[in-house]
């Protein structure tokens, strides 16, 4: 993610999260989705941490430069919240993982919040590895909820946001591993 910055003292820590699901097809370096970077230490971070993709260097996921709580961080949340759209008012939560997360107070207040200040929102899931994830704006779906003051309804209606998701017919990325970070071409 490019023009926003990150925020002070906040690191990616052990989350590695992004160098999983991210999907990255570049000349020096290809993964499927949902395959954790060979570069990659779980865990730990990238293993070429200096001399990694311009790519790997710009993209943070949106915990990195908006205040959110530690829970947020998507080794924790089980929720990466993608930049991408969120410079034309739309947040993507691309859920890799259910955890009790996504029916806590944060969880729901902070959607309320971007909710209320004419954010869109869509959730998004992985599904197996080397495919594309789906996605779906969810924005009018979940307002009734709120609008009726019905956390429950909420609740229920992510959760079936998310089943439905997963019954995606699932497309394949095309994305060949390859791993040449560092090698001078011949």
């Amino acid at each position: 993610m490019t023009g926003l910055p990150l925020l002070p003292d906040r690191t990616c820590g052990g989350c590695v999260e992004c160098c999983r699901y991210i999907p990255l097809d570049l000349p020096e370096l290809a993964k499927p989705t949902g395959e954790l970077c060979a570069y990659c230490i779980d865990g730990a971070g990238c293993g070429v941490h200096a001399i990694r993709p311009q790519t790997c260097r710009t993209w943070f996921c949106v915990w990195r430069v908006v205040e959110l709580s530690d829970d947020w961080r998507p080794d924790r949340s089980g929720v990466i919240v993608r930049p991408d759209g969120l410079q034309d008012g739309e947040i993507t939560l691309y859920v890799i993982e259910r955890t009790d997360f996504l029916e806590s107070d944060d969880f729901f207040d902070t959607v309320v919040h971007w909710l209320d200040n004419d954010i869109r929102l869509a959730l998004s899931i992985p599904g197996p590895v080397g495919t594309y994830p789906v996605r779906a704006v969810v924005t009018d779906y979940l307002k009734q909820a709120i609008t009726a003051g019905d956390r429950d309804l909420f609740d229920r209606l992510v959760a079936y946001s998310l089943d439905s998701l997963a019954n995606h017919a699932w497309q394949p990325d095309g994305v060949v591993a390859r791993y040449a970070v560092g090698e001078t071409p011949s």
